[in-house]
This record gives C-alpha cells, sequence and structure tokens, in this order.
C-alpha cells in the first residue's frame, strides 16, 4: 500500500514563500530564523512543563542515566 502525503495549508503557505528565494545566503538567512523560532517554542514549553511540575530536577537527572540510543545491528 503506497502513503500520500498531504500538504497542510501552512505547509503550502511556506512553499509559496520559499519559491521566492533565489540565493543560497538567503537560505542560510532564512534557516536561521527558522532555528530562533523553534528554539523560542521550544523553551516555552520547557519553561510550561518546568512550572507545571511536569519537567523535574530528578526527571532531569534520571535522564543523564539513560541509554537512549538507538540500537544498531
Amino acid at each position: 500500500m503506497e502513503q500520500q502525503m498531504k500538504i497542510t495549508p501552512a505547509q503550502y503557505e511556506i512553499l509559496n514563500i520559499l519559491s521566492c528565494i533565489k540565493k543560497d545566503e538567503d537560505v542560510v538567512a532564512l534557516k536561521s530564523v527558522i532555528v530562533q523560532f523553534l528554539n523560542s517554542r521550544l523553551q516555552n514549553e520547557m519553561e510550561r512543563l518546568w512550572e507545571n511540575g511536569t519537567l523535574t530536577e530528578e526527571k532531569v537527572s534520571a535522564w543523564s542515566h539513560e541509554h537512549m540510543r538507538t540500537p544498531y545491528k
């Protein structure tokens, strides 16, 4: 069975914007802006989890002892 991906209206808007970019340096600049945007969202979510008690010092400390690597054969 072949799976088809659907483009959301937001993704379509981004593709329309990207069609205007012609220079490599503009791609680099846009990538930087997107990374800053995503970092801001991540920081806000981490603060929210910390404030509501979902994320705690104990959980963060426990992560340092977890083995989360993908097993390779």
